[in-house]
C-alpha cells in the first residue's frame, strides 16, 4: 500500500506581494511607477518655479490664503508671490472681482483640499529645513507635485485590481499599461501632476469600483456612503463632472426589464438614497461655505464670459489635428473606442454607460470655446474617462487576443513606446504645450 503523501501547507505569501494585484497587473504597475518616478524626477519644472502656476496655481490658492497670509477674500498676497516666484505672470491671474470689493478665487476648491496634507507636510518640513514657509518656495512646489503623482499611481494600482474582474491577468496588465503609459494621462501624472486630471482619474476609477461593489451588495451602506463620498470630492475638484452620474444611474440598465428591476430598487432603498444625497450636498457645502466667508454670497460663477458653444463643435481638430487631437496624441484610445463593441462580452453592465456617456462627454468638451484647453498635451479633459475606456480597451484585447495575439500585442506597444517617447518630448519642450501643428510635429519628430 503506498504510503500517503502529507500534505504541504503553501508558505503565505511575502507581505509586499499583497500590496500587488497580481504577477502580470503588479509588475506592470512597477514599471509604470519606475517610469512615472524618472520623468518627474527630471522635469526643468523644478528649477523654474512652474509648478503651482496656472491651473495649478488657482486650484492651490485656497491654502496659503487660509494657513499662511490670512486674507482670504482679498488676494493681495499674490502681488508678493510673483514678485518671487514667476514675475512674468499676471497676479490677478485665477482672482475674480467682485462688486463688494472682495476678491474670490475663480477655480474650485476641491484640488486643495486635494493638495491639503502635502501642503502640510511641505509647510514643516519648510520651516524645519530653512526655506521660506510662504507656500511657494521648493518644499511646495516638489511636495505638491509628487502627491498628486502618487494620487495618479494609485489610481493605476486600483485600476489594474478592478480590470482583474472582468478579464484575465495578463490582458488587464496590457490594458493597464496602455492606459498609464499610452495616453496623455503619463503626462498629468508627472510633469503636470498638480492639474486636476490624475486625482480625478483616480476618484473616477473609485466611481467604477464603489458602483459595482454597490450594485453587488444589492445596497450595501458601506459601498454606498463610498459611492456618495467619491462622486462628491469629484464635483467638488470639478463640478462638470456631473456627468458622472450617469455610471451608477445607467449601471445594468441592459433591457426594460433592467430598468423596472432597477427602479424597484431604488425606490425600496430610498432612505439610503437619501443619505448619499445628502453626503453629497455636505461634501459640495464646502465651496459654499468658502465663497460666502470670502465672498459674501453664497454662489458665484466659476468662469465668467466662458462658454459653450454647442452648434459649431470642433470634434476633428479635438480628435485628430497635431495641436490637441485626442487620439493624435493618445493614439493606442482607437482600441477602446473599437472596444465597446465587444464591452457586452467582459463587462454588459456598462455598455449603456458607454454608449450614453462617451459620446456625450466627447462632444460637450470639444464645444467649449477654447476646445484646446489652454496649455497642455492631448486633450485633458477627457481623461476623466480613461477608466470606462480602459474596460473598453480590455474588451478590444479579449476578443482578438487568442486568434491575433502577437500583432495585437505588437501595435499596442509600438503606441505605448510612441507615447513614452513624445511624452520625454513635451517634458523637454519639443513638444509645443500650446502651437504645435503637423509641419511642427513632422520637423521636430526625431528630436530628444
Amino acid at each position: 500500500m503506498q504510503a500517503e503523501i502529507p500534505h504541504v501547507p503553501t508558505p503565505p505569501a511575502a507581505a509586499w506581494r499583497r500590496w500587488l494585484p497580481s504577477t502580470h497587473v503588479g509588475f506592470v504597475w512597477l514599471v509604470i511607477a519606475l517610469l512615472h518616478v524618472v520623468l518627474m524626477k527630471d522635469t526643468s519644472r523644478w528649477s523654474r518655479s512652474d509648478v503651482l502656476v496656472w491651473d495649478a496655481g488657482g486650484y492651490y490658492l485656497y491654502l496659503p490664503a487660509a494657513f499662511i497670509t490670512k486674507d482670504v477674500g482679498d488676494g493681495s498676497f499674490l502681488t508678493y508671490v510673483r514678485k518671487q516666484y514667476r514675475p512674468d505672470l499676471d497676479p490677478d491671474y485665477s482672482l475674480v472681482h467682485l462688486p463688494n470689493g472682495r476678491a474670490v478665487f475663480k477655480y474650485p476648491i476641491g484640488m486643495a483640499v486635494a493638495y491639503s496634507p502635502w501642503f502640510a507636510l511641505a509647510h514643516g518640513y519648510a520651516k524645519v529645513a530653512g526655506f521660506p514657509p510662504d507656500g511657494y518656495s521648493k518644499p511646495y512646489q516638489r511636495y505638491i507635485a509628487l502627491g498628486c503623482m502618487v494620487y495618479s499611481l494609485l489610481g493605476l494600482w486600483l485600476l489594474g485590481r478592478e480590470l482583474r474582474h472582468y478579464v484575465p491577468d495578463h490582458l488587464a496588465a496590457l490594458a493597464l499599461l496602455a492606459i498609464g503609459l499610452g495616453t496623455n494621462l503619463f503626462i498629468y501624472s508627472t510633469v503636470d501632476a498638480p492639474m486636476s486630471h490624475g486625482t480625478l482619474f483616480l476618484l473616477n476609477v473609485l466611481l467604477l469600483r464603489y458602483t459595482r461593489q454597490w450594485y453587488e451588495a444589492a445596497g450595501g451602506w458601506a459601498a454606498g456612503s463610498k459611492l456618495a463620498l467619491v462622486f462628491g470630492l469629484m464635483l467638488l475638484v470639478r463640478p462638470s463632472e456631473l456627468w458622472m452620474i450617469a455610471v451608477p444611474l445607467l449601471w445594468g440598465l441592459t433591457s426594460r426589464a433592467a430598468v423596472a428591476q432597477r427602479l424597484r430598487f431604488w425606490l425600496s432603498r430610498w432612505r439610503q438614497l437619501l443619505a448619499m444625497v445628502a453626503i453629497v450636498a455636505l461634501v459640495g457645502s464646502v465651496q459654499l461655505l468658502f465663497w460666502r466667508v470670502a465672498g459674501g454670497q453664497w454662489l458665484m460663477e466659476f468662469y465668467p464670459g466662458e462658454r459653450f458653444y454647442l452648434l459649431k463643435p470642433h470634434l476633428l481638430d479635438g480628435l485628430f489635428s497635431a495641436r490637441k487631437g485626442w487620439l493624435f496624441w493618445s493614439p493606442v484610445l482607437v482600441f477602446a473606442l473599437l472596444g465597446s463593441i465587444w464591452l457586452r462580452r467582459i463587462a454588459p453592465a456598462l455598455v449603456p454607460v458607454v454608449v450614453v456617456l462617451v459620446p456625450f462627454v466627447v462632444y460637450l468638451t470639444f464645444s467649449w470655446w477654447d476646445w484646446t484647453y489652454g496649455g497642455g498635451f492631448g486633450c485633458r479633459p477627457l481623461i476623466s474617462l480613461y477608466p470606462l475606456l480602459s474596460l473598453c480597451l480590455a474588451a478590444f484585447l479579449a476578443r482578438w487576443w487568442n486568434t491575433r495575439a502577437v500583432p495585437v500585442a505588437f501595435v499596442v506597444g509600438a503606441l505605448v513606446l510612441l507615447s513614452v517617447r513624445q511624452s520625454w518630448q513635451y517634458s523637454r519642450g519639443v513638444v509645443d504645450c500650446c502651437n504645435m501643428d503637423w509641419a511642427r510635429y513632422k520637423e521636430h519628430f526625431f528630436d530628444h
